[in-house]
């Protein structure tokens, strides 16, 4: 009842007005006092190559110590032919139409876009990975298909490994490494949907033996699927077929509109990423936990802040792109995050953040071991404990999938103790609406510090979590008190968000 009541109730516009401009406020006063730390770096001695030359014109160096955004963006820049072909051949198949050539191309020009970036090892790896895996699991038990994926999953962390026996047997520099562990771990998430989905439409539709060859190449083609292979989203092996099987239908000028008017948008948000990287060194200074752990209060959660957005706008811009790559093929994949500047609940976070992601956690484990009579906590138990195992098993990704966990699972509890009975008559009796929204979002406001303080430590690392941990509790009263306050006002603005787009939409 509160959750509606929250979603519903509408504050004053001069409250509404007050909250909207204390949030803005504190982030554009804190991104100011993020932009003075760049003075660190005029004489700093650049061992690591944190820093390039930049854009000519601004005169100043780009802070390029961000390894995904330094590989991501000329990754996606060398797919454009490749995409291109892929687009153009597809079109030309579907007019046929024919599924199963359609599969054989979608197999053919990932393989060859490997080869070109991997090379021959790096491409049969790529390859016999679900192969392999296809043939372990077919119309297997689920808790065989779940074993056999997550012992492979082990093996991905162990060839992970920087300069180890399988970088050196397969003779890969680095970034081919890292793009073919990167590959690998994606094409795991796949080959689960693929092994689970596909042994329930064998149920569902008595297949027999006979479309075990028909199957593999449906599921080598969904997990090799050149648009999400490298970078995701994840598509759910249902729909990917269902999307496949669709009728042919002509582009028509508002289609390629759209995919125009994307590419411009992603295009911007590149060009914008790396116009604020020449004033705003965020990623290099979290190499320096020296210098953060001494940073007043403003600096140092404006430097959180930044962090956090950057992070957004690398998978808004990766998402956004392959979303639109994908509806050119007319198959459905999750589209970008919505900003983490306006959302304020952990559920939120996960199920607007990463939507293919949160899709699978919710089909594949939450939804089964409800069925199965576990309790709830146990099944997001599992989920979170999936999350860190796939992310890598390293301490911070450990201490952000518990502090996720505990945060969920608390968060959870306060909306059992808003719907019991007591809870509601009190409201009742002695709150309006209002008061109740005004009181959910101060009770939020703490869990909110603690969700974006636990993805500290998934992007920034453990030492950088621990410094905001320590800095929370051993600051000065008013300084996390005022913190509190903003944070109060980010739950506000986020709950008139979500009021105006229930309304929208």
């Amino acid at each position: 009842m509160t959750k509606l009541i929250n979603r519903v109730t509408k504050l004053p516009k001069c409250e509404s007005l007050f909250y909207f401009l204390c949030w803005t406020s504190a982030v554009f006063y804190s991104i100011y006092k993020v932009s003075l730390l760049s003075t660190y770096f005029n004489d700093y001695h650049d061992v690591y190559d944190d820093f390039s030359q930049g854009w000519i014109w601004l005169g100043r160096k780009q802070d390029v110590s961000d390894q995904e955004w330094k590989i991501w963006i000329p990754l996606i820049i060398k797919l454009i032919p490749w995409i291109f072909l892929h687009h153009s051949i597809s079109y030309i198949i579907k007019t046929l139409p024919n599924t199963m050539l359609l599969c054989y191309w979608y197999i053919f020009i990932s393989v060859s876009s490997l080869y070109f970036f991997i090379g021959t090892l790096g491409t049969l790896c790529a390859v016999i990975q679900p192969s392999i895996l296809y043939i372990l699991t077919y119309k297997r038990e689920n808790y065989i298909i779940w074993l056999i994926n997550t012992l492979f999953l082990f093996l991905i962390h162990f060839l992970k490994i920087p300069n180890g026996i399988f970088q050196n047997v397969l003779k890969l520099s680095d970034e081919e490494h890292y793009l073919l562990t990167l590959t690998m771990c994606w094409i795991q998430l796949r080959c689960i949907s693929c092994s689970i989905d596909n042994k329930q439409m064998c149920l569902e539709n008595n297949y027999d033996n006979i479309y075990l060859l028909r199957n593999f190449l449906w599921g080598l083609a969904y997990s090799l699927y050149l648009p999400t292979l490298h970078l995701g989203p994840l598509i759910l092996y249902h729909e990917f077929i269902d999307s496949i099987k669709k009728p042919f239908h002509t582009w028509k000028l508002t289609e390629l509109g759209y995919l125009v008017l994307n590419l411009i948008r992603y295009g911007f948000w590149i060009l914008f990423a790396n116009f604020f990287l020449h004033f705003l060194y965020f990623n290099a200074m979290h190499y320096h936990p020296r210098i953060v752990e001494v940073l007043n209060p403003w600096a140092l959660y404006g430097l959180g802040y930044c962090m956090g957005q950057f992070f957004l706008i690398k998978y808004v811009v990766v998402y956004g792109l392959n979303h639109t790559l994908c509806a050119i093929d007319n198959i459905e994949a999750p589209s970008q995050p919505k900003c983490v500047a306006r959302v304020h609940l952990y559920s939120d976070m996960w199920k607007y953040f990463d939507e293919g992601l949160y899709k699978f956690l919710i089909r594949y484990i939450y939804t089964p071991l409800l069925k199965s009579n576990f309790n709830k906590v146990f099944a997001s138990f599992l989920c979170f404990a999936f999350v860190f195992v796939w992310h890598g098993m390293q301490t911070n990704i450990f201490i952000w999938a518990f502090l996720n966990f505990i945060g969920l699972n608390i968060e959870n509890l306060i909306k059992s103790l808003e719907r019991s009975k007591y809870c509601t008559n009190i409201q009742k009796k002695y709150m309006s609406p209002t008061n109740v929204r005004r009181v959910h979002c101060i009770v939020t406001s703490p869990l909110l510090a603690m969700s974006v303080i636990s993805n500290f430590y998934f992007f920034a690392g453990e030492e950088i979590g621990h410094i905001y941990v320590y800095r929370i509790f051993h600051d000065i009263c008013h300084s996390t008190l005022i913190l509190l306050c903003f944070l109060y006002c980010c739950c506000q603005v986020s709950t008139d968000l979500k009021n105006w787009e229930s309304r929208k939409f």
